[in-house]
């Protein structure tokens, strides 16, 4: 059925090639279970479902003009069943329950004659023609009609059919060219806006490493202003203010950098009471 269902390809193909083209999609798609079958195969089976299927619409349809009051779809399909039994040809039952809930509403599986609980569905209200309350003999179409082959009908302008049809081959074509530019249009986006992303993330790399080199700039100035201070010497200052200043600062400067000793008296004792006397007689260690 989705093989003859196919919009695009509509009737733009032959009986052998639609058969061709069943066979090969069943034997790739079906069960392990299930036996290989071929073309003619496949197609006398679907002829044996078409025409048990029809049958049970007729019954349906009949068991529907009845009008049978608070009767549920279950409860009618199941009357048509026990109707389908009277049949010499269906005394074993409908064997088709597995695909009946897929090919019932298919054009090809119905008997195209409008009941009186369908016309009550489309509309929904409760007038029923007196042509649907008493059908003649006439207006009934045959139940179960025979079949030479498994004809197709893809043809969109037939009427006088209550399921819906597949859309057309125009429509199928355009509406595929639709949904693939915007597949492409959606593709596209995301490939542009990867980029843009890819771009952010390269330009804050590069923001973070100009600010850590700034920082490290900023840090070197800030020690080699730091050292001209240490390295100032106070006795060569002979304002007093300006000389606690510098030795304050230079006191400062050395705590933070981890020496916590007192700051020097003097700048001429500032080297000797940072590193001790180094070999001197003052850490009873020899003199050199």
């Amino acid at each position: 059925m989705e093989m003859t269902q196919d919009p695009i390809i509509g009737t733009n193909q032959s009986l052998e090639q639609l058969w061709s083209r069943v066979e090969e999609k069943y034997n790739l798609t079906r069960d392990k279970s299930w036996v290989e079958r071929s073309a003619r195969s496949l197609q006398c089976r679907m002829q044996t479902i078409e025409k048990a299927v029809k049958k049970l619409n007729g019954c349906i349809r009949q068991v529907e003009n009845l009008n049978p009051s608070g009767a549920s779809d279950e409860d009618i399909v199941n009357r048509a069943k026990r109707m389908l039994l009277d049949d010499p040809n269906y005394k074993k039952g409908f064997k088709f329950d597995h695909v009946w809930h897929i090919v019932r509403n298919f054009e090809k599986f119905k008997d195209n004659v409008i009941t009186s609980r369908q016309i009550n569905r489309k509309h929904g209200f409760d007038y029923v023609s007196s042509e649907s309350e008493n059908p003649t003999p006439e207006s009934q179409a045959p139940e179960s009609p025979g079949l030479s082959q498994f004809s197709l009908n893809l043809d969109d302008s037939v009427g006088g059919s209550p399921s819906e049809r597949p859309i057309g081959q125009k429509k199928a074509k355009l509406k595929k060219k639709m949904d693939d530019e915007v597949a492409s249009s959606i593709s596209r986006l995301k490939d542009d806006n990867s980029k843009i992303m890819e771009m952010l993330e390269k330009t804050n790399a590069d923001r973070q490493m100009f600010l850590e080199m700034q920082n490290k700039n900023l840090a070197f100035q800030q020690m080699r202003y730091e050292d001209k201070i240490l390295m100032r010497d106070l006795n060569s200052i002979a304002d007093p203010n300006i000389r606690a200043c510098i030795q304050a600062q230079q006191q400062e400067i050395l705590q933070k950098r981890g020496h916590f000793q007192q700051p020097p008296p003097s700048g001429s004792n500032m080297f000797s009471d940072i590193f001790g006397n180094i070999g001197g007689s003052g850490d009873n260690m020899p003199d050199y």
